[in-house]
C-alpha cells in the first residue's frame, strides 16, 4: 500500500508543480517547496489511514514531520543543485528527487516513524 500512496502523492506533487510553474508562472524552486508541502500533508493522512494503520499519536506525527523535513531538505538541495548550480531543466531535478526521496522516506517511516 505504501507504493500506491507514494504514487498518488507523487501525482499530487507533479500536478502541483505543473500548475505552479506552467500555469501560474511561479519559479521552479519555490514551486517545488510548495508542492512538497502539499504532497507531505496528503502523504501523512494517506499513510496513517491505509499503509501503517495504528493509532494516531503525537509521537508519530512529530516523527513523520521530522522525516518530511529530511525529505524537504533533500528535495531543496537536489533541486537547487541541479537547476540553479548546474543549469539543468527543472524536470531533471524532479526525476532525481522522485528517485531519491521516496526511498529515504520509506526507510525512515517504516523503521522509525510507524515502528
Amino acid at each position: 500500500m505504501y507504493s500506491l500512496v507514494g504514487c498518488i502523492c507523487t501525482c499530487i506533487y507533479f500536478l502541483s508543480m505543473f500548475i505552479l510553474v506552467e500555469r501560474i508562472g511561479k519559479e521552479p524552486i519555490i514551486s517545488s517547496i510548495i508542492s512538497f508541502v502539499i504532497m507531505t500533508l496528503f502523504s501523512f493522512i494517506l499513510n496513517m489511514k491505509f499503509t501503517f494503520g495504528g493509532e494516531f499519536s503525537k509521537q508519530k506525527l512529530v516523527r513523520f514531520f521530522i522525516v518530511a523535513s529530511i525529505g524537504f531538505t533533500l528535495n531543496f538541495v537536489i533541486m537547487y543543485t541541479l537547476v540553479q548550480v548546474l543549469s539543468f531543466h527543472y524536470l531533471i531535478g524532479e526525476i532525481a528527487t522522485t528517485l531519491t526521496i521516496p526511498l529515504v522516506n520509506f526507510f525512515l517511516n517504516h523503521y522509525w516513524t510507524f515502528k
